[in-house]
């Protein structure tokens, strides 16, 4: 994990976009509780820190891999770096998904190769009602079993909507629905404030009200993939994206394997691999990386990993020594 050579990639890539760099990366590596992590309100002291020691430049590029995470972080971290720059880009290194495309809206640019993925926005969550059963649920499931009522199946007497409605409120408490509703009314609002950052203007309303209505209403689907084309022709993003040239994408390629191999996020976790002869080790999980030519940020797990000899195959105990957020230097 040389840190020298991902710099000189990072050097490269400002005198490529003629900015100063950032790279926020969460891995989605399995097992989640052990080797994956998510966009976080822990990030922003991190941000601080790292812009801090940077000054304020004329555009900065944010280089995002993440699945995404919690939905209140990306409107506190947009205008944070935006504090620090005049203009700011997101390139997205293979995938910014949920929270992850939250931010990128924040951006003036969006540089997006071939193989580069956006998403819906639309909230998901789990809930747990008071006889403490767990209900996944998203909005669109809700809207999408009254569309089914109503246009699929052809009801239209009000009487009969009711009783569906019934049927509903009777399967998913109306505490969880009104709190489902609240969320989705809130990443409305805060999907459009993130694009009027830069959107300006009231010529530019019908573009920000189509993102927002493709993002978290019209793509039905939470983990449908919006590649380039469609994020710029079809959902509204037009001169928002930016399609990287063929030597930038060859430079965005190598910077993501690059940090694919730091975080070993496409190498499989086995335990008993890992431990090999040995009855004991100590291992790193890292999880999620900030980084800039001045510093490294690096989430990290520390493992314990015990070999218990029983039959017909070993078992492995494993036990978190350590977990946070630690600063590290040149060679890690």
């Amino acid at each position: 994990m040389q840190r020298q050579e991902r710099i000189t990639l990072l050097q490269k890539l400002e005198e490529e976009r003629k900015s100063k760099v950032i790279v926020y990366i969460t891995s989605d590596r399995q097992p989640p509780q052990l080797c994956s992590a998510s966009i976080a309100l822990d990030v922003l002291p991190l941000f601080y820190s790292q812009l801090k020691v940077m000054g304020k430049a004329k555009k900065i590029s944010l280089c995002i891999k993440s699945a995404g995470g919690n939905l209140d972080t990306p409107w506190p971290l947009v205008n944070l770096i935006r504090e620090y720059c005049d203009e700011l880009e997101v390139i997205v290194l293979d995938k910014a998904l949920s929270a992850a495309t939250l931010i990128a809206l924040g951006a003036n640019k969006i540089i997006m190769g071939p193989f580069s993925q956006l998403s819906p926005v639309d909230p998901r969550g789990e809930y747990v009602t008071k006889d403490g059963k767990k209900i996944t649920l998203e909005v669109e499931d809700i809207i999408g079993f009254i569309s089914l009522a109503k246009e699929k199946i052809g009801i239209k007497e009000q009487s009969a909507l009711s009783e569906i409605l019934k049927s509903l409120v009777g399967d998913v408490p109306t505490y969880i629905l009104g709190s489902v509703n609240r969320t989705h009314s809130l990443i409305r609002r805060i999907s459009e404030n993130l694009l009027r950052l830069h959107l300006k203007g009231k010529n530019k309303g019908k573009q920000v009200r189509s993102i927002v209505t493709h993002l978290t209403e019209r793509l039905y689907f939470h983990n449908h993939f919006v590649n380039r084309k469609e994020a710029k022709e079809i959902i509204g993003f037009a001169e928002m994206i930016e399609y990287a040239s063929k030597d930038l994408e060859d430079l965005i390629n190598d910077i993501t394997i690059l940090y694919n191999d730091t975080l070993e996020i496409t190498k499989p976790f086995e335990p008993l691999k890992i431990l090999g002869e040995k009855d004991k080790i100590d291992y790193i999980s890292r999880r999620a990386l900030i980084e800039s030519t001045n510093k490294t940020n690096i989430f990290e797990s520390h493992l314990q990993m015990v070999k218990i000899p029983v039959q017909p195959l070993p078992q492995v105990s494993m036990n978190i020594t350590y977990q946070g957020w630690l600063e590290r230097g040149d060679g890690q």
